[in-house]
């Protein structure tokens, strides 16, 4: 996974004005008729951070997570929960945050979501020891990293029938397993896991637990995921790795219930990711084809180029729009536990991932074919827009799985009918 960097034959008008500070010039003009004043005023101090903090120590030979104590620094690995002296939090600025980031780093943003907000959540929610703030503390900060551990070799989307074993004891519980597909987890320093102390009753059995990296019997190895290169995904194992009662965090048949409320957040979250690969890829083409000449005139003034661009950019607002929503959404599902809120949001939250994320690919394909040969280059982001892309539609659940959520309710809609 060693990275090339190649010679650069992009204009150099044209490199100057697609750097990072022009797009988010752009995307601001966007997002400003869509956010409050005080999200804005947000959005903008966020990026002025990362222009001068963040965008100078980007290395694309080197792995994101060099990043993390710069995010940290600012408070910035997440904005969902409030953490620290933070004004600005909530869904809708975890959305923003996500976004922003991903224009300037779409692989950091994905292994920020997964340590900042995915792995801190159920911390925030239901962690109540001195040692659970203790590793929200550090992983906040950037110092540490944080993983999740649901996947499994054999049931992929599947996070109801897990294989992984828990087996109680006086003082401690045992889990014993293997977890694929956890982002960060050959460079975690903390790993929730998710096991069953009964496989044929899983939704009453299941633990949420932090496995800590000191702990014996646990194991990591890297998967060879090529598309995103300064990211490591991995393969997990727990070989009766002893957890303390301190380090639960949703005891037996809590953890299934834990569970499937933090993937809520997780799909919004990427949701806001998804976006931001959108618009860097949307306004990277929109500058490029404005400069571009081609047959003595500038590349946009063909209706080939401009129309579908207005077509990408249409939807985009629209998403971003949806996207938003999401994030006000997520705040009633805090205020109702209700099981039928519950409901609501995991079917509302995976049909906007459904869109968003799909989106987010075809508004990267499209603009690394609009600005041509270069886009295929280290020139410009698009190529690893794309790349992050393709993951975005995987994570979080497969873009069928979440299909299948939203269909099931679609049909549950029809028993309404005499």
């Amino acid at each position: 996974m060693e990275y090339f960097k190649g010679v650069e034959i992009i204009d150099k008008e044209i490199k100057n004005k697609v750097r990072t500070e022009q797009v988010y010039k752009v995307f601001n003009q966007f997002m400003r008729p869509l956010i409050s004043n005080e999200e804005y005023a947000f959005l903008e101090k966020l990026e002025k951070y990362l222009l001068k903090e963040v965008e100078p120590k980007i290395d694309y030979a080197k792995d994101v997570y060099e990043l993390f104590p710069i995010l940290g620094k600012g408070n910035y690995m997440q904005r969902l929960n409030k953490h620290g002296d933070m004004k600005h939090y909530g869904m809708r600025y975890e959305l923003l945050l996500a976004m922003a980031i991903s224009i300037l780093d779409p692989e950091l943003d994905l292994a920020r979501v997964v340590s900042g907000l995915i792995f801190t959540n159920p911390i925030f929610l239901h962690g109540k020891s001195d040692r659970m703030k203790n590793i929200l503390n550090e992983v906040l900060s950037g110092e540490k990293i944080g993983c999740i551990c649901i996947t499994e070799r054999e049931q992929g989307s599947d996070a109801v029938n897990m294989k992984t074993m828990i087996e109680e004891h006086e003082d401690f519980i045992t889990v014993t397993g293997e977890k694929i597909f956890t982002t960060n987890g050959p460079r975690a320093d903390y790993f929730i896991v998710y096991g069953v102390s009964d496989v044929n009753d899983p939704r009453k059995t299941m633990y949420q637990a932090i496995v800590e990296r000191k702990f014996d019997g646990l194991e990591t190895n890297r998967l060879a995921i090529n598309s995103v290169p300064r990211v490591h995904i991995g393969q997990t194992l727990f070989n009766s790795v002893k957890i303390p009662y301190n380090n639960i965090i949703g005891g037996r048949g809590q953890g299934y219930a834990n569970l499937f409320s933090g993937l809520v957040a997780e799909r919004d979250t990427i949701v806001g990711s998804s976006l931001g690969v959108s618009w860097l890829s949307l306004i990277t083409a929109l500058i490029y084809t404005n400069l571009r000449e081609q047959f003595k005139m500038k590349v946009y003034k063909f209706q080939a180029v401009s129309f579908p661009i207005a077509t990408l950019a249409s939807e985009l607002v629209a998403a971003t729009v949806l996207g938003l929503r999401t994030g006000s959404e997520y705040r009633k599902f805090l205020e109702h536990p209700e099981f039928k809120f519950i409901r609501y949001n995991a079917t509302f939250s995976s049909g906007a991932k459904i869109v968003c994320s799909r989106l987010a690919h075809r508004c990267a394909y499209e603009a690394q074919h609009i600005c041509g040969g270069v886009a295929f280059t280290d020139n410009l982001k698009l190529e690893k827009a794309v790349q992050v892309s393709k993951l975005q539609e995987v994570i979080g659940g497969t873009r069928n799985i979440q299909l299948f959520l939203v269909s099931n309710v679609i049909k549950n809609i029809l028993k309404n009918i005499d």
